[in-house]
């Protein structure tokens, strides 16, 4: 990893429900940040790395 204080998970909703339904995912990408903000949909990497930025208040 090119940061160890940047961790990443992937998991299919569809057999892990009980995480779908934790994060209320109803359609993927879905990505969620510090257990509190969500992204959802696909975005450019320029958009994703503002909408990240956006979330932990940067």
């Amino acid at each position: 990893m090119a940061n160890d204080h940047i961790t990443a998970d992937m998991v299919e909703s569809s057999e892990f429900s009980f995480l779908a339904v934790k994060y209320k995912v109803h359609g993927v990408p879905h990505t969620v940040i510090n257990e509190e903000h969500s992204i959802v949909g696909a975005l450019s990497e320029m958009e994703f790395a503002h909408a990240v930025l956006k979330a932990i208040g940067k």
